[in-house]
């Protein structure tokens, strides 16, 4: 359905659930795919997996100076980049705020927020040296859309990354040689697999069957579901959206649960 051939895509937090769906998908449309995670043994496996279009790189994205070392390899090995998908995210354990953990909120915000600003920095400016072209997808949340009692950091580090992407979507929509980025967002609901693993959900029966009820559809989501939205927004197929935050969350956002 999508065809990426040709083009240099990146994914951040590439190496499980959502972010190694888009990876697997991206490859399948013929990327050539740079993969970042913080996990070098399970990064190494993955690319291995996914073939020789594949390069993973080991990157904290919390670390600027880490990000900028990888956007220079980017650069030196292929001399521009054309998509960016920033998956890599964390969450924290479900508290009220009285209850909540100060180095929780504070790892929550290195890598969200500072994780997807450190990332979409280098983006933009290898997309803007290369001329002025690419398309870069944020994952927030429905807890970014519509907070989540019990979810202090997390639905704050998601809301910052709804603003911070429209923010980069206004700056970069024109430029004066007719050139754009175009910067969305895509929203999930609670989605099997990443931070939803079955491990996890068989451990708290109370905590999943919570997640199921505040959607309107009453089950969980699929990463490709997440997938297929991710890769629109990527491609050529959504050339008039930019600044858009879709919610792929099974009604989450409606409210009506």
């Amino acid at each position: 359905m999508y065809d990426f051939t040709g083009k240099v895509c990146l994914v951040t937090g590439g190496t499980s659930g959502i972010g190694l769906r888009v990876s697997e998908r991206l490859i399948d449309a013929g990327a050539q795919l740079i993969v970042l995670g913080r996990d070098a043994s399970k990064g190494q496996e993955v690319a291995q997996r996914l073939g020789e279009r594949c390069l993973f790189v080991p990157c904290d994205v919390a670390d600027a100076a880490q990000v900028e070392d990888v956007f220079q390899t980017i650069d030196r090995r292929y001399g521009l980049l054309d998509c960016a998908f920033n998956n890599a995210g964390v969450t924290a354990r479900h508290a009220e705020v009285v209850e909540s953990c100060a180095q929780d909120w504070d790892r929550v915000m290195a890598i969200n927020i500072s994780g997807t600003y450190n990332c979409m920095k280098q983006e933009l400016r290898l997309m803007q040296a290369q001329g002025r072209h690419g398309a870069i997808v944020n994952t927030s949340s429905s807890a970014g859309v519509l907070p989540l009692a019990g979810q202090v950091a997390y639905s704050v580090s998601k809301q910052a990354i709804n603003t911070m992407t429209q923010v980069a979507s206004i700056e970069n929509a024109r430029f004066a040689d007719g050139g754009c980025i175009r910067v969305n967002a895509v929203a999930p609901g609670p989605i099997l697999g990443g931070m939803n693993t079955q491990e996890r959900l068989l451990a708290s029966p109370r905590n999943t069957q919570r997640k199921i009820d505040v959607t309107s559809m009453k089950r969980f989501g699929r990463a490709d579901e997440v997938a297929n939205a991710v890769l629109w927004l990527l491609s050529e197929q959504s050339s008039y959206v930019t600044g858009h935050i879709l919610s792929v969350d099974g009604g989450y956002a409606s409210g009506k649960f």
